[in-house]
């Protein structure tokens, strides 16, 4: 019987698996190019064409071994033409039902007589698609166009193998060798130009997506801070006095809080200030007057202070400032030149009174800080205006 020995048997299986795999993916796999399914569909010859070798085997082995070589001559053919036109040729969709044909062709001329009569001419037909073949790998290899170059030599390999079945007349170690290579190249082509080429695609669309949401996220993230700059700049907004940019009282107040909650051991002094007879001011030359003596004295508080210096609009005229690490001495020294400043440069002229307070001689909270700097104020007022008053020394 033909499949009794090794040589015949290892034939059989190397040409039923890979013939099935590579025509079973035409199927398989859904989206490829058309001549790339045509590729695939050429492998069902030999696979048909083994199995009913191997079926008929026992009573016509003649006519088995015949359908084993037509199989290859006729996958070799078939391929080849399917290689060599172009994607996108009219000619790639009669090339699919060209494998169904050759399949018929293949029980016909399997019969002895036939066979024996176009032996040269398959033997030609061989040789003449080995070198096609051949040609076609190493102009592949000249102009490194990888995407065929595994197909040509996958059928260049198997027309050697075949041939060399032709001229030996039997399926020797050699000729297996031969045939699992080209059988290996050609599942290797399909793979390349299939799943592979998906699997690529796959990736690349992984990678878009993940550049995409880290933009986004970037986006994201940027978005938000400009939303909590945004905010962070209304809650300021809302902290300052519109007319003079100072901070409002509840914000001065908080700013206070938060320093001797931090700190509880430094030394701080509070200035408590307005303009002298500024109701009378407002009465006598108008609001729009009194008004241009608030942003005069400001001005000349931005400048005067320290950057450390905490200074707010504590209602109408009336300004507070706190001095963070200055004791009483100190603080009254600073808070008089100003108030000379204020008397000699001030545009209206205008004069001051202030009070001081200090942290924790005065007081060991803002409310009784500030009520001290208030009351040392009042004393300023008493006093004459255009003063300083510590409210240790009252």
């Amino acid at each position: 019987m033909l499949f009794l020995s090794l040589e015949n048997q290892i034939f059989f299986l190397i040409v039923l698996t890979f013939s099935f795999l590579i025509s079973a993916s035409a199927l398989a796999v859904k989206m490829q190019t058309l001549k790339m399914r045509v590729f695939e569909l050429a492998f069902a010859i030999p696979f048909i064409l083994n199995v009913t070798a191997f079926l008929t085997a026992a009573y016509n082995k003649s006519g088995a071994t015949s359908l084993l070589i037509l199989s290859h001559i006729l996958l070799i053919v078939d391929c080849s033409f399917v290689l060599i036109i172009t994607q996108g040729a009219d000619a790639l969709k009669l090339f699919a039902v060209v494998p169904f044909i050759f399949i018929g062709l293949g029980f016909y001329l399997s019969s002895p007589h036939i066979y024996s009569c176009l032996f040269a001419a398959m033997c030609f037909v061989t040789f003449v698609f080995l070198v096609i073949n051949l040609v076609l790998l190493i102009n592949n290899m000249f102009h490194n166009e990888k995407s065929h170059m595994t197909g040509h030599a996958g059928i260049f390999i198997l027309s050697s193998s075949t041939g060399l079945w032709l001229i030996q007349g039997t399926i020797t170690a050699e000729v297996l060798i031969l045939l699992a290579l080209g059988y290996i190249c050609c599942t290797f082509y399909v793979y390349n130009n299939t799943l592979a080429e998906f699997f690529r695609d796959y990736q690349d669309s992984r990678e878009s997506l993940k550049r995409m949401n880290s933009s986004i996220h970037a986006e994201v993230i940027r978005r938000v801070e400009a939303i909590e700059k945004s905010n962070r700049k209304l809650l300021e907004k809302s902290k300052t006095d519109s007319m003079t940019g100072l901070f409002i009282k509840s914000a001065i107040i908080e700013k206070l809080a938060n320093i001797l909650e931090r700190s509880p051991r430094m030394n701080l002094s509070i200035l408590m200030l307005d303009i002298d007879n500024f109701k009378h001011i407002n009465d006598s030359l108008g609001h729009q007057h009194g008004d241009l003596c608030i942003k005069s004295l400001t001005n000349f508080a931005k400048t005067s202070f320290r950057q450390d210096d905490i200074i707010g609009r504590y209602g109408g005229d009336e300004f507070i400032v706190i001095l963070p690490d200055t004791p009483s001495v100190k603080a009254f020294i600073i808070a008089d030149r100003f108030r000379e400043l204020i008397q000699s440069k001030s545009n209206p002229e205008i004069t001051i009174s202030v009070g001081i307070s200090s942290y924790p001689e005065d007081g060991k909270s803002p409310a009784a800080l500030i009520e001290a700097a208030d009351k040392a104020l009042y004393t300023s007022k008493q006093k004459g205006r255009n003063t300083v008053t510590l409210y240790s020394s009252l």
